[in-house]
């Protein structure tokens, strides 16, 4: 069926891919749980698309202390260091296994240069006054170090570079921090610092010495297993809360086809973590400040050298393209202004059950709920069906454009008395491309106060209404490019060029351009307090992902302060609304939020990413609700089901009252399926699947996630257990049957 989809994609096709795939899918849910031959084959789920079993390994030796002097010390960790290599070494008492860098001082398959990298617990990147780069690690008398109780002061000085800087390391609990005040940074000749990295190689591995993985948070989550080294060109490398569109963009813009360019997924939680030995000995490692401008960088090995290896890389300055003529030519410039970043990291030890991904989660769960960014308030009720319907988009004509109505009002009311009458005991209708000109017609700075159905108040009577607020990106039309476009380090506008499938460039609807951050978020709170006065309670923001400085020449917005916008806004929008719901926030909104939308259900699987794993779903379950992917945009086959239910989200639909064939010359041509009468009974038969298991732990903390082998997962709750077997044969688990394709809760186990 997957196949066949993307077959029918091209637009010629939009009638008949619509009645065969509304046809094919609704009979195949319609057949029985899940037990139909139109999900992937049994390959599929040794890929890594999903979590591979995690063997138990024999019980492993950490590094020795020899050539170590102790620095700090407490009931559950003692810190090492060795002054000739500037390494570090932590005892976790509690296992009795050490952790380290690297196990010798010059090891045989790194050089020189490499070996005192990877040992060093402080890595600076610099420029020098032609933009050259250089990397190197403090050691020997380039470092001091002093101990003031719990606490070490580390001064580093690289006279080569004239260069230096004050780090401290703290010990507390099972906790190792790193934090550094930019104050302390000394530049007195022509070399820039750029980044600084705290202990690159801590935890790495040479090739598959070790069994364990290394945890990123890319999508939902994803894990790098220790593996033999291979012929990598590149490794994981993401800015946390994604790219500053502001000069990345100007680094590695993407350029691509209207209908097939899509961000890469960015890394929304400031984290990442390292196991040796699952439900043995694993650490989680955890930016509290500065993070939007850290990278998190995971590489494989095989990649510049044998070890697989992750860290936090702080940014202060990078290198950019300044044009210096108007047909586009420029020189490579660096940038003029440190970023301030005033780096902390904090590295928490864990062992025993808590040794691997889940417990990883877990930890940062507790965390979050004891800054009291997640509430104490659990999810009630049964799982939600959030069906979202396109109102209407601009159409292309001969001359000009109009808006085009996809769904009239009549049939939202129609819609929610279907969806109930055929037993869907919680639904949330919303709308999308409501405002006056449709979803890319709108002008994104003007109040939203009228619709596509006229006033604002003709939509009041629509129970369970949610709207949505996209405030971030702009086609060309909807904003004042001059006085209301984001500029870059460039001096230009900040925008995403899209081309034909021919490569031309886009010539109706133009690039994508974002707005001045500052005036998107008075947009979007004018906006939000208009609908609010009307009554609406609930509320949908789009682009949560979306972080970046705006850099017009004497007025400058840093990223920094664009993140604290954000999120002052965000939390003046949860104070309004009943119910807020963000697409794909950072992890610096999860305090305002009260639905998590569009939840990623994979990684972005690299070729070095071994494993998918619901990272992310875990910390958030029982909190948050959590809305998957549209399901009738590739993602309705069996095993996307399942994962649903694997995942603990809820069903969502984006439809249409028009048939596709209608939206050929609109905006939203690339739609494939969505006309309303096709997937109103597809839609509830999916939420009655869903919510007969996951209505049985709802407002439960998703505790722990087993997978004894290919294509089963055990996922534990406080108060049971929900069985998947996503194979296409039947598979007993703890004694518990679980027919193929199928999901299956147990209480009390």
């Amino acid at each position: 069926m997957y196949y066949i989809s993307r077959w029918l994609k091209g637009r010629r096709f939009g009638i008949l891919r619509r009645r065969i795939l509304g046809a094919a899918l609704t009979c195949a849910l319609l057949m029985g749980a899940f037990c139909l031959p139109v999900s992937a084959s049994a390959g599929e789920f040794g890929s890594n698309r999903y979590t591979q079993a995690l063997s138990q390994a024999g019980p492993l030796e950490g590094y020795d202390l020899e050539g170590y002097t102790l620095l700090l010390e407490n009931d559950t960790l003692a810190l090492y260091w060795r002054r000739e290599v500037g390494g570090l070494r932590v005892e976790d008492k509690r296992s009795g296994y050490v952790w380290g860098t690297m196990a010798e001082d010059k090891p045989e398959n790194l050089n020189q240069r490499w070996s005192a990298i990877a040992n060093s617990m402080a890595v600076i990147d610099v420029f020098d006054g032609d933009g050259k780069g250089y990397k190197a690690g403090i050691a020997g008398e380039e470092m001091q170090c002093e101990v003031y109780g719990s606490q070490v002061e580390v001064q580093a000085w690289l006279s080569a570079w004239q260069i230096g800087f004050t780090f401290q390391i703290e010990l507390a609990d099972n906790a190792l921090t790193f934090s550094m005040e930019d104050e302390s940074i000394v530049e007195e000749g022509d070399f820039r610092i750029a980044n600084l990295t705290f202990i690159p190689f801590f935890g790495a591995v040479d090739g598959n010495s070790l069994p364990g993985y290394v945890f990123v948070p890319d999508g939902c989550g994803a894990l790098i297993r220790f593996l033999s080294p291979r012929n990598y060109l590149t490794g994981y490398e993401k800015r946390i809360y994604g790219s500053d569109l502001g000069i990345d963009a100007i680094n590695s813009s993407y350029t691509g086809a209207a209908d097939t360019a899509a961000l890469e997924q960015s890394a929304s939680l400031p984290l990442f973590g390292i196991t040796h030995g699952q439900g043995q000995n694993a650490y989680l490692a955890v930016a509290d400040s500065g993070e939007e401008y850290g990278t998190i960088v995971a590489d494989p090995a095989g990649l510049i050298c044998d070890y697989t290896r992750a860290h936090i890389r702080f940014v202060y300055r990078q290198m950019y393209e300044q044009p210096v003529s108007r047909v586009g030519v420029g020189i490579q410039t660096l940038q003029p202004k440190r970023n301030v970043v005033n780096p902390r990291i904090t590295y928490y030890f864990l062992t025993g059950e808590d040794a691997g991904y889940a417990g990883m989660a877990r930890t940062y769960r507790g965390l979050l709920e004891s800054r009291d960014i997640l509430g104490t308030q659990r999810l009630e009720g049964e799982v939600p069906l959030r069906v979202d319907f396109l109102a209407a988009d601009i159409r292309k004509q001969f001359i000009g454009a109009s808006t085009y109505t996809a769904t009239s009002k009549e049939l939202l009311e129609k819609a929610g008395k279907e969806l109930q009458d055929a037993g869907v005991s919680r639904l949330e209708l919303g709308l999308v491309g409501w405002q006056k000109g449709g979803l890319n017609g709108y002008r994104k700075t003007k109040d939203a106060d009228h619709t596509v159905y006229g006033a604002l108040s003709r939509l009041q009577d629509v129970p369970e209404l949610v709207l949505s607020l996209a405030p971030f990106s702009a086609r060309e039309g909807q904003l004042d490019k001059r006085s209301e476009g984001a500029i870059s380090l460039s001096q230009e506008l900040i925008d995403r060029k899209l081309t034909d499938r021919s490569g031309a460039q886009e010539k109706w609807l133009g690039d994508v351009y974002y707005l001045k951050p500052q005036k998107a978020a008075e947009a979007l709170e004018r906006q939000a307090a208009g609908l609010a006065q009307e009554g609406f309670d609930t509320l949908l923001v789009q682009e949560m992902d979306l972080l970046y400085g705006e850099y017009l020449d004497g007025s400058e917005t840093s990223r920094s302060q664009a993140l604290e916008l954000i999120q002052s806004t965000v939390e003046e929008l949860s104070g309004r609304y009943e119910k807020l719901i963000l697409t794909r926030p950072n992890a610096c909104l999860f305090g305002s939020m009260d639905g998590y939308d569009q939840m990623p259900m994979v990684s972005s699987q690299f070729l070095y990413e071994t494993d998918t794993v619901p990272f992310l779903q875990m910390v958030l379950s029982g909190r948050v609700e959590l809305y998957a992917p549209y399901g009738n945009l590739s993602f309705y086959s069996v095993s996307d089901i399942l994962k649903m239910i694997d995942f603990n989200t809820s069903p969502t639909y984006l439809l249409t009252e028009c048939d596709n064939y209608a939206l050929r010359d609109t905006a939203s041509s690339e739609l494939s399926s969505t006309r309303y009468e096709d997937w109103m009974d597809t839609a509830a038969e999916v939420w009655n699947q869903v919510n007969q298991i996951l209505g049985k732990t709802r407002g439960q903390q998703l505790t722990d996630r087993l997978t004894p082998e290919t294509g089963v997962v055990i996922n534990c709750y406080e108060t049971g257990r929900v069985y998947i077997n996503y194979n296409k044969t039947e598979r007993t688990v703890e004694g518990v049957l679980i027919p193929a394709q199928t999901a299956v809760w147990r209480e009390g186990v």
